[in-house]
């Protein structure tokens, strides 16, 4: 589970990521975590906490 925690929030600061919906695109793509899984892993309450979590890790 925390591989694919670490791949989705690299996939959304490679893809630089703005809102909830680009996210879904790339879930029909890609094998990565739904965005209510993200927010249970990480604790955030919101999407965008999520979004500047992931331009933080490197």
């Amino acid at each position: 589970m925390e591989k694919y925690f670490m791949k989705s929030l690299q996939m959304i600061r490679i893809f630089n990521i703005r809102n909830q919906e680009e996210y879904r695109c790339l879930l029909e793509h890609y094998l990565l975590l739904s965005t209510e899984s993200l927010k249970y892993i990480s604790q955030k309450r919101t999407f965008k906490e999520i979004i500047e979590l992931a331009r933080e890790i490197s």
